[in-house]
Parts: structure tokens; C-alpha cells; sequence
């Protein structure tokens, strides 16, 4: 018996050892966790910058590819006018050389070198010699007129030809930004896995110090969340983002036109609204600031915060407010507790959400279905 407590001291003694250890270890781990996620966000703060940077090009290769194409419009669509002005031209101009021609060969000529005269004669003469006259000037005329519109074909012409090598031109800048987008995509995608565990390592670490954060901790701290908030700025909320429910109910009014039930009349909703209970958590759906905290009648209490990338979410039908104008907040954080409705709409107790990209209201069922719940 001697020996197996001996046995059982000495096993609680290694464990005892072993966590003090551990507890001695973990201000070194946690400074580790938070220099590997300032390099990280570091790291991917360069990456979205430069996503950023062939956005605004790609926007610009977009517009330049517009006015080249409406260029090449209209230069085709006026070398389609000159060829056909120019053909009617140039059968008006061999009608007329035609007839100046009958007229100088057996009109003018047979009447001046007739031996019977008369009045009526000359006035024929005159009258043959003016419209001779009358047709050379035209003729003349049709003549400039063809040059011109040949110049202007030429130069329509030339104009089609440049838009068409500047566009062929675009085309293989885009390619290339195309191809610089999907490295870079690609590389995002490779470091955000690394970049939330670590971050989540960060978290219980600090979680299990509590109180015993060191200042060096702290200011890493402050440099990891400047990098997270110049991050979201850039990022906003992708496709991909895992965004925290607010709360824990289905969807019982979905995105889109529908017939409210109380005045029974076609409406549009520009969010979803979520079965909720009375005074259930609300909680934020990502990472972001506020920027607005108000009421709003038929919505009781709303808190708008921005995400960055020109996205916003709005939450309403809320009461208790635990966040303010100008806070950061991260996904999950406490935004207040579900309200009672001023007014019964037949969806029961329900938290409103809208997302919205500027000034564009964006369904956000498909990132609720990519969501997960709040811890």
C-alpha cells in the first residue's frame, strides 16, 4: 500500500510540476502567438492592399475598355455613313460627268458651228453653255466632295484600327492582372487558416493569464489590433467570411419583396429577420466599428457598424445597448438584448439584420448560412 501512495504522491507531484510549468510557459507562448500574428497580419494587410490596388485598376481597365468600345462604335458606324455617302457620290458625280459629257461632245459644239442662226439658236447656245457650265461646277463640286469623304473613311478607318490594337492591347493587361489577382487570392486564402488559429491561440493565452499580461503583451497587442483594423478596412466582408449569427434563430422573413401581414400590401425587405426569444444576446456579426447607435421607429433600437470595404450591418429590435458610437468590436461581442416589438407584425419576437455594400442592401442568407453561433 506504501508503495502505490508513494506512487500516486509522485504522480500528482509530476502533475503539480507540470503545471507550473506550463503556467510559467504560457507569458512566453503568448508573446510567441502574438509576434506570429502581427507578422501575420502584417502579411495579409500587404496582400489586401495590393488587391485593392488591381481593384482600382481593374475598375479602370474596365472604363477604358468601355470608351474604347464605344469608340470603335462609332468610328465603324461612321465609316459605315462615308462609304455610303461617298457611293451615292460618286453616282451622282458619273451622272453629271456623263451628261457633261453628251453636252460638250454633240450639244455646244453642233450649235455654234451651224450655219442657220436665229434668236431661238442663241438662246439654245446660251441656255446649253450655262447648264454646261452649271454641270462642270458641280462636277467640280462632286469631285471635292469625294476626296473629303475618302479622307474621312481613311481617317474613320484609321481610328477603328487603333481602338482595335488598344483593346487587343487591354486585353492582355487585364490578362495579366487576372493572373497577378489569382497569386494573390491564393496566397490570402493559404494564410487566413494560420492566420485565425493563431489568433484564437491568442485568445485563450490571454484568456488563461487574465490579469497577468505583461506590458510587453499589451503592446503587441495594440500593434495586432491596428493591423486588424487597417485589415478590415481593406477587406470588408468577402464571400468567404464566417460571420457570427447574431442569434440562434432560423430565418422567418426573408430578403426580398413580400406582403406585410398586418396592412396587406406589397413591401420589400432589405434584410432578413431571425426568430429570437425576449431578451435573448445579440451578438455582432464580425469584426468592425460602430458608427451608429439609435432608434428607429418599427425597429426599436439599431446599431450600424462598419466593417470596412464599404460594408455596413444594421441590427435592430434591440434594447440594453452595450456598445457605443466609435467602438471597435469584434464578431461576437455583446451588442444588447432582443426588444419586444412596439408593434405585432405575425413573425413573433424577431432581431432584424441588413447588410448592406455602400448604398446597396446585399442578402445576407448566404452568409448566415456560412455562419457560426456565438460561443
Amino acid at each position: 500500500m506504501r508503495w502505490r501512495a508513494a506512487a500516486i504522491l509522485g504522480v500528482l507531484a509530476l502533475a503539480l510540476t507540470g503545471a507550473a510549468h506550463a503556467q510559467k510557459k504560457a507569458p512566453e507562448r503568448l508573446k510567441a502567438a502574438l509576434e506570429r500574428e502581427l507578422g501575420l497580419t502584417k502579411t495579409s494587410t500587404e496582400l489586401a492592399e495590393s488587391l485593392a490596388v488591381l481593384d482600382r485598376e481593374r475598375s479602370s481597365l474596365e472604363y477604358t475598355a468601355t470608351v474604347l468600345d464605344h469608340a470603335a462604335r462609332e468610328s465603324m458606324r461612321r465609316l459605315d455613313a462615308y462609304r455610303k455617302r461617298r457611293t451615292d457620290r460618286e453616282m451622282t458625280a458619273r451622272t453629271r460627268a456623263r451628261s457633261l459629257y453628251k453636252l460638250s461632245r454633240g450639244g455646244v459644239a453642233r450649235l455654234a458651228f451651224e450655219s442657220a442662226g436665229g434668236s431661238d439658236r442663241e438662246q439654245e447656245l446660251e441656255r446649253r453653255i450655262l447648264r454646261g457650265r452649271a454641270l462642270r461646277f458641280l462636277v467640280r463640286h462632286d469631285l471635292v466632295e469625294l476626296d473629303v469623304y475618302r479622307r474621312a473613311e481613311d481617317r474613320a478607318a484609321s481610328e477603328l484600327v487603333a481602338a482595335a490594337r488598344e483593346m487587343q492591347t487591354l486585353g492582355a493587361i487585364t490578362m495579366v492582372a487576372g493572373v497577378q489577382e489569382h497569386a494573390l487570392v491564393s496566397a490570402e486564402h493559404a494564410i487566413n487558416p494560420d492566420l485565425r488559429a493563431t489568433m484564437r491561440s491568442r485568445r485563450r493565452l490571454m484568456d488563461k493569464l487574465e490579469d497577468d499580461v505583461r506590458f510587453e503583451h499589451k503592446v503587441l497587442l495594440r500593434n495586432v489590433k491596428r493591423n486588424w483594423r487597417a485589415l478590415r478596412s481593406l477587406r470588408g466582408l468577402d464571400g468567404s467570411a464566417r460571420l457570427v449569427r447574431p442569434v440562434k434563430g432560423r430565418v422567418v422573413g426573408k430578403f426580398g419583396p413580400y406582403t406585410d401581414r398586418v396592412l396587406d400590401l406589397p413591401s420589400i425587405r432589405n434584410g432578413v429577420e431571425l426568430h429570437a426569444r425576449r431578451d435573448e444576446p445579440v451578438r455582432a456579426m464580425a469584426d468592425g466599428r460602430v458608427v451608429m447607435v439609435t432608434a428607429l421607429p418599427g425597429f426599436e433600437d439599431v446599431v450600424v457598424i462598419d466593417h470596412g470595404g464599404g460594408q455596413y450591418t444594421l441590427t435592430a429590435r434591440l434594447w440594453d445597448i452595450a456598445v457605443e458610437e466609435g467602438q471597435e468590436v469584434e464578431g461576437g461581442d455583446l451588442l444588447g438584448r432582443v426588444a419586444s416589438k412596439a408593434m405585432d407584425d405575425g413573425l413573433g419576437s424577431t432581431v432584424y439584420v441588413e447588410l448592406r455594400h455602400g448604398e446597396k442592401p446585399v442578402d445576407p442568407t448566404a452568409y448566415l448560412k456560412r455562419s457560426k453561433r456565438a460561443e
